[in-house]
């Protein structure tokens, strides 16, 4: 960590770390949560109708997270060189900092993928208020497109299980609703690292 750090980040950053921390953990990693079929009944029956759903889904997967397994702050050094130094499992800590290192190496990509999911899914919601449904059948050209964007931003932030997780959620759109949550929450820690206040090693001997 470095720069001039305000007192909202100090909340910001571990939450969001946290967050996406959680997320690698039960969907990317080899690694298995407390109790998979609690992770599957929310994605099944949430309702996935506005940010609740997503709220909600990341405080199952914190709990998901085994004990031994949930990051720990070991220690804090604000004056420079500082650091906050996490205890958590190495596996999908490397991933989340290869993912906002991506995110900001490829900021305009990433986040015109994102955008264009997000007008994807504004389209299909304004579609079913409109036919007053529930849920609508998505064309097969609709299906396609989503299943596309959906795809090019999993690879932009490096979520490699993006097949499993659709059969999962059995939906393109709460998958697509998924990761572009993910995204936003990545997007968080790669402000702080394109700020000049933070640095996530990519290697467990680094230190920033």
């Amino acid at each position: 960590m470095g720069g001039q750090w305000e007192l909202r980040d100090l909340y910001e950053f571990p939450h969001a770390l946290m967050q996406v921390y959680a997320f690698t953990y039960c969907f990317d990693s080899e690694l298995s949560p407390r109790d998979a079929d609690r992770i599957n009944y929310a994605l099944q029956n949430y309702p996935w109708r506005g940010g609740y759903s997503i709220v909600n889904i990341y405080k199952v997967l914190q709990n998901q997270v085994e004990h031994q397994h949930r990051p720990k702050i070991a220690e804090i050094q604000y004056a420079s060189p500082g650091w906050i130094d996490i205890i958590l499992n190495l596996h999908p800590a490397v991933k989340v900092a290869g993912s906002v290192a991506a995110i900001a190496g490829s900021l305009a990509a990433t986040t015109k993928a994102y955008s264009t999911i997000q007008k994807t899914l504004h389209d299909i919601r304004a579609q079913k208020e409109k036919s007053q449904l529930e849920r609508i059948q998505l064309t097969r050209a609709q299906l396609n497109e989503l299943e596309g964007l959906t795809q090019d931003l999993a690879n932009f932030i490096g979520f490699e299980r993006l097949d499993e997780l659709y059969k999962k959620t059995g939906r393109i759109e709460v998958t697509a609703k998924l990761v572009t949550a993910q995204f936003r929450r990545l997007k968080k820690l790669s402000d702080f690292v394109l700020k000049g206040k933070a640095f996530l090693p990519l290697h467990p001997r680094d230190k920033g």
